[in-house]
């Protein structure tokens, strides 16, 4: 592999990253929309945005910590979980993506 197809994460990690981006984003419109109307009190609810916006960030890098807390977390709802697993684990691409020196062939 090129060391520029390297950086680009394979297309079922892109969609697990974009799962958890939005999982991110959208406590922040929530507390823009309450600081809007007068209520700073819903600022503390932007913090929940650092757990999936980290685990996103940690996908994108090929982080295998993220990986598995992309998993556990995604327990927190049943689908979630699942669509992780199936996005994370079950794809050779994906599995590639996390532990390169696994699948490197000798010579």
């Amino acid at each position: 592999m090129t060391s520029a197809k390297t950086r680009k994460p394979p297309t079922p990690v892109m969609w697990a990253v974009v799962i958890w981006g939005v999982l991110a984003v959208a406590p922040l419109a929530i507390v823009l929309v309450a600081l809007l109307q007068g209520a700073p009190q819903w600022l503390l609810f932007a913090l929940l945005t650092v757990l999936p916006g980290s685990i996103a960030w940690g996908l994108w890098q090929g982080n295998r910590g993220a990986r598995f807390c992309g998993i556990f977390f995604g327990f927190v709802t049943v689908g979630l979980g699942i669509l992780m697993i199936l996005l994370l684990s079950v794809p050779r691409s994906s599995r590639l993506w996390f532990t390169p020196w696994l699948y490197e062939e000798d010579g």
